[in-house]
């Protein structure tokens, strides 16, 4: 390979990387985990994972033929196709289509995908999926302890007009499992397709059984990194296993949030900062609703969009892949709030008081001040990395 020929790889390799998620969604009631783990050639595989509404979430994956620097800027276009389509939250039948359109009607050459789409409504667990011509990916039921494939006849996109795709739907419950990959994942267990799928799925229903889909990936990963070092791999990996949470799982976030099973509790999980109005805003319509003034909603926002950005910045450290888990109760006699971060914790009675002459010019304090002084009742847990806000409707319903 020639010098141009290598910075051209590079930069390819480069687009190719910047193109795979750095991190996913995080979701209440889901444990998702993703593994990208690139062969020595330049492939087109990619997945992506876009929560788009309060109640849906989009699953994505594509596998496009061929390979080399072509591979990779049509892999890098088809992303923006299924992007723009995914957005709009059409069903993932007419997701297909259209990009099976725009990829007709744009690109001039022999390039085709196999790929697969599947959106999750978030209230009732019921998984809505269509395939252009993709390896199935698999689903484990944990009641039955059985595992389904799910797939249809389409074929794949890119090389036909005018395709109508099939569309099927899988109610999903409490432990359930969702595998979602390219055809590469056989070859880390076996250069033999059939075999290396056999062997895949046996591995991957002894692990729904009894791990996380995090101890999953690991495990794919560390079978991808021993096989690149014994026989280079000739295709990318890409996966992305899901879990449905236990109800057992919920009981126990509700406990860390100081919340009992049977309270109403609304969960939102948060991991960036742009994510922190929209989740506020939940808590603010909730009040609004429930007739809090305009300024005890006020308050409320500062203090809440303080307290998301504290356990952000100081709890997790800025840890964009640690959660931040916020959980309300508004009612018209009082709202309760918990946010609950990752991180070690810390001791309140150490934040200086930044009333106090001494402290005036340091940083620290200022946010937990404001907090204590706009809420009725602020506290936090042993730890530290909890802290619940109260506020009142009505200073006669304080108990």
């Amino acid at each position: 390979m020639g010098n141009e020929q290598q910075a051209d790889f590079a930069i390819a390799r480069t687009i190719q990387s910047a193109m795979v998620p750095r991190s996913l969604p995080a979701v209440n009631g889901l444990e998702i985990s993703s593994l990208y783990f690139p062969s020595g050639t330049l492939r087109g595989d990619l997945f992506d994972v876009i929560k788009f509404s309060d109640n849906k979430i989009a699953f994505l994956i594509f596998d496009v033929t061929g390979h080399g620097v072509s591979s990779v800027l049509f892999s890098a276009m088809v992303r923006v196709f299924f992007s723009h389509h995914l957005r709009e939250s059409v069903s993932p039948a007419t997701v297909l289509e259209r990009v099976n359109r725009d990829i007709i009607a744009t690109v001039r050459t022999s390039f085709y995908l196999t790929a697969f789409v599947g959106y999750l409504n978030l209230h009732d667990y019921r998984f809505t999926y269509s395939s252009a011509g993709h390896v199935c990916p698999v689903c484990y039921r944990k009641k039955e302890a059985t595992l389904h494939t799910l797939g249809t006849r389409c074929t794949v996109a890119g090389a036909f007009e005018d395709v109508i795709y099939d569309e099927h739907s899988v109610q999903l419950n409490s432990g359930d499992w969702l595998f979602l990959f390219t055809d590469g994942i056989y070859n880390i267990y076996s250069r033999d397709s059939l075999e290396g799928r056999k062997m895949l799925e046996e591995e991957f229903v002894a692990m729904a059984g009894s791990k996380s889909p995090s101890r999953f990936v690991d495990l794919l990963t560390a079978r991808c990194t021993t096989m690149q070092k014994n026989n280079p791999l000739d295709d990318d990996v890409a996966a992305m296993a899901l879990r449905v949470e236990s109800e057992e799982k919920r009981c126990d976030l509700l406990k860390q949030l100081g919340f009992s099973q049977n309270d109403p509790v609304y969960l939102q999980t948060i991991q960036f900062f742009e994510e922190m109005e929209p989740a506020v805003a939940v808590v603010l319509s909730a009040m609004d609703s429930s007739g809090y003034s305009d300024d005890a909603i006020r308050k409320m926002k500062v203090s809440l969009m303080e307290l998301l950005a504290n356990a952000i910045i100081h709890g997790n450290r800025r840890d964009f892949s640690k959660k931040v888990v916020m959980g309300h109760v508004v009612d018209y006699n009082k709202v309760v709030v918990s946010v609950l971060d990752e991180g070690e914790g810390f001791d309140p009675a150490l934040v200086p008081d930044p009333t106090l002459p001494e402290n005036i010019v340091k940083n620290g304090g200022r946010g937990i001040y404001i907090c204590n002084n706009y809420s009725d009742t602020l506290h936090y847990n042993e730890k530290g990395n909890r802290v619940t806000f109260v506020k009142y409707h009505h200073a006669s319903s304080r108990g």
